[in-house]
């Protein structure tokens, strides 16, 4: 009788989130975007206003953080795949890879005011560097303590988490940089280390990844989902890509992150340029635009996931898809800016988080679990090859064709980003009314 009670269910609905585990699990994310927040906005504007560089020489060099993670996120996606310890596979990575960067961060921002150039590219590469020691651990963390069919709800948690730490250095910034020539970031910098130190210590207190691991286990047998796809060897994952239904539609679904790739980071590392030219809004005014991007993505994230877990990932992207076409085309036809860019750039935003929360599970949802890590470094290959490409290009567009072009760019590239979705099969996991149907036949047998 005892083994009986063991395998009953455990009474808590299997659609909805283990909150406290969720949390925790997205503070190292949360994190690390508050540097890329202030990263794409305010590293564009050194490298012109203080170091005195062109657009398209300022994209080459914000290319820079993404041909190291190139090569750096699936080695180390790869590599915590294979960890063992007492702490967990990802935990160190995360870990040493935080605390690293709070020490590096304000350093960015003391260069800056040296304009000591050699020092600011050293310190700047250093900080990209031990930011790619836990970016993919820390990403494919959530999966490996998250049951399948809610994981896109988990996603979204992920990024809305992220885009709190967002508005936070948005609104640093808008607080703390002047609108004057040469700016001193330092006290936004530290903020960033700040952040970084606080959710990296809350994370060390209080998860314990072999503890949360077990648990999903255990959640993922009362949903009735088999053991060897909880858990499948290493082999197992080498077959799923073997199997040419599975890697057609894996090969389709990273060309679509590409291409969102490449409309969003156009956004993000080009806004301040943009809104400084287009727009004249000097200084760190121009974070009062991402704000209300960002703070729309926010309210979206969970309505959205809940959206995806009915209609499906595919439908649910195309929708996001269709909200970052036709907001970019209605900003770029504005003559200058009025109130009415905050209501387009809030429904970019909302487009924007859409297509996040769905695209990173659908991955995921083609591999096995020990494969979790590579498959979490080829989402990042596909995307950081995009945040190679379009700062260079999307900085070429603004400086020889014009700055108002910038949003027609961004259009184009996630129309694109639609096609290859069409050929994309075995992307959806169980339904909430599937998981539903499942619980409630449990419940029924116990009786």
């Amino acid at each position: 009788m005892a083994e009986k009670n063991e395998e009953q269910p455990s009474g808590r609905s299997l659609t909805k989130l283990n909150m406290r585990r969720t949390i925790l699990v997205t503070l190292p994310f949360m994190g690390a975007l508050t540097f890329w927040q202030a990263y794409d906005g305010l590293v564009p504007l050194m490298f012109k206003n203080t170091f005195g560089m062109g657009d398209t020489l300022t994209g080459f060099f914000m290319s820079l953080d993404n041909v190291l993670a190139l090569f750096m996120l699936p080695l180390m996606g790869a590599l915590s795949d294979r960890t063992n310890t007492r702490w967990g596979r990802r935990t160190p990575f995360i870990v040493v890879g935080a605390l690293l960067a709070a020490a590096l961060t304000p350093l960015i921002a003391v260069a800056n005011a040296m304009h000591n150039l050699p020092f600011f590219v050293t310190v700047l590469v250093a900080t990209l560097v031990v930011l790619s020691i836990y970016r993919s651990p820390s990403v494919a963390l959530m999966p490996d303590v998250t049951p399948r069919p809610v994981r896109s709800k988990a996603d979204a948690f992920n990024s809305l988490m992220a885009a709190v730490g967002g508005v936070i250095v948005l609104v640093a910034i808008s607080l703390l940089v002047p609108a004057v020539e040469n700016p001193d970031y330092i006290p936004v910098y530290l903020v960033i280390s700040f952040m970084l130190l606080v959710t990296t210590i809350i994370f060390m207190t209080f998860f314990r990844e072999p503890k949360e691991v077990e648990a999903m286990h255990r959640e993922s047998a009362e949903l009735g989902i088999p053991e060897d796809k909880i858990e499948a060897s290493d082999e197992g994952g080498k077959e799923r890509e073997k199997d040419p239904v599975k890697r057609r539609s894996l090969v389709c679904v990273l060309i679509c992150v590409f291409f969102y790739f490449m409309s969003n980071n156009a956004v993000t590392s080009g806004i301040s340029r943009y809104a400084d030219v287009v727009w004249g809004m000097a200084g760190g005014s121009y974070a009062q635009v991402q704000t209300v991007a960002t703070l729309a993505a926010i309210v979206a994230y969970m309505p959205m996931a809940e959206l995806s877990c009915r209609i499906g990932r595919k439908v649910t992207t195309y929708i996001g898809i269709a909200l970052m076409v036709v907001s970019p085309l209605l900003i770029s036809g504005a003559s200058g800016f009025s109130p009415i860019i905050y209501v387009w750039v809030a429904i970019f935003g909302i487009g924007m988080a859409t297509v996040s929360l769905t695209v990173y599970p659908m991955i995921v949802e083609l591999a096995s679990a020990n494969s979790t890590g590579r498959y979490t470094g080829f989402y990042y290959t596909a995307s950081m090859s995009a945040q190679v490409v379009t700062p260079i290009l999307s900085g070429t567009v603004m400086q020889f064709v014009g700055y108002q072009y910038l949003y027609i760019y961004v259009a184009i590239c996630a129309a694109i980003s639609a096609t290859p979705l069409l050929f994309v099969q075995n992307a959806d996991s169980l339904t909430m009314d599937e998981v539903r149907e499942r619980q409630a036949a449990a419940e029924k047998g116990e009786r």
